[in-house]
């Protein structure tokens, strides 16, 4: 897998890259996106497939602390668990500034087009998926911190951020009362809690009337049964590659636990912040869900539109999409693609 340098110290980040399409000559959108716990940057290999007959790039990049990008340090581990909120702060700041680095340097080194005269194509899109959403805000609230050549490319070049269904912790919004998950639940054997997890938020799940944005018509625990969970459908030489425990129980656990309001601020400057509003002019926000999905992802949606309402609203775009649930790229690539198509 390549990997990019994105700092002096030689931190890296891995990706796959669906290379530039064949008919596309030189007018065509790249997506970079960002994968959530637990499930690695091949999750989107069906997606890739499909992208450069689209007329698309498709590049999907591994966080630190998974295959192929440099692992954090003993030190981000202590901050994350115990640092002050100045501390976190710094963290999730260095996380994001290494993500829109790894955006300017992949896109100077391989030439990404501009967005064209009349705006249908060229530029890129940041997409952010579960977790991975607390990233991909954190680099758009951070481009300010990057040097003023890549804040120019930036600037010109980014077209949307695309909120794919973030749970409420990637957003740092509140927990739903009845929120559980198979990673927190104690009476769970701690050796067992990544595989359930695994398969549970794979599921399917049947809700309620969601038009009452009611948290009580939420299934909370229990997956129905009337499609097979997504991961189902992923060969064992494929789960391989595609899963891996250790950052759900790890980083990622302590990240989601303990740096909630630093999530929380990230997020609100990287969509409703009015200098950075200017520093990326052409910049759309668009939120999706499915109404089959996980418990998480849907009172964060909740709380993406109730936001933009409280900031005057325009910030946001949102849709739920029926049918689909946290996997629709596995499950329906297709289908997911079309969804980030019209949010470019």
């Amino acid at each position: 897998m390549p990997s990019i340098v994105v700092d002096d110290k030689g931190t890296e980040l891995s990706y796959i890259d669906s290379g530039v399409p064949a008919s596309a000559s030189n007018a065509y959108t790249t997506i970079f996106a960002v994968h959530g716990t637990v499930f690695t940057s091949p999750i989107f290999e069906k997606v890739s497939k499909l992208a450069g007959p689209a007329g698309l790039r498709f590049v999907a990049i591994n966080r630190r602390d998974y295959p192929g990008s440099t692992p954090l340090t003993a030190e981000d581990s202590g901050v994350l668990a115990s640092g002050t909120d100045e501390q976190k702060a710094a963290f999730l700041k260095a996380r994001g500034v290494e993500l829109a680095t790894f955006v300017d340097r992949f896109a100077e080194q391989n030439n990404v087009p501009a967005i064209s005269a009349d705006g249908k194509s060229g530029g890129f899109a940041l997409l952010g998926w579960s977790l991975g959403n607390a990233i991909a805000l954190a680099a758009v609230a951070n481009v300010d911190a990057l040097s003023a050549p890549s804040q120019a490319r930036w600037s010109s070049g980014l077209r949307s951020l695309i909120l794919y269904e973030p749970p409420t912790v990637a957003i740092g919004s509140a927990l739903p009362p009845k929120i559980w998950s198979p990673q927190i639940d104690q009476s769970i054997p701690a050796e067992l809690r990544g595989k359930f997890f695994t398969q549970w938020i794979t599921s399917y799940f049947k809700h309620g009337d969601l038009s009452t944005r009611d948290l009580d018509t939420l299934s909370y625990v229990v997956p129905a049964t009337f499609r097979a969970p997504s991961i189902y459908g992923i060969p064992d030489a494929d789960l391989a590659r595609i899963v891996y425990d250790p950052p759900g129980s790890g980083s990622d656990m302590l990240f989601m636990v303990f740096s909630a309001a630093q999530i929380n601020a990230a997020y609100k400057k990287a969509v409703f912040d009015k200098g950075v509003r200017t520093l990326l002019p052409k910049l759309k926000v668009f939120a999706f869900t499915g109404d089959v999905t996980c418990p998480f992802s849907i009172p964060a949606f909740w709380a993406l539109q109730d936001d933009d309402k409280a900031h005057g609203g325009g910030f946001i775009e949102t849709k739920i999409v029926e049918g689909i649930n946290h996997f629709v790229h596995w499950d329906e690539p297709e289908l997911a693609l079309k969804i980030y198509q019209d949010a470019l």
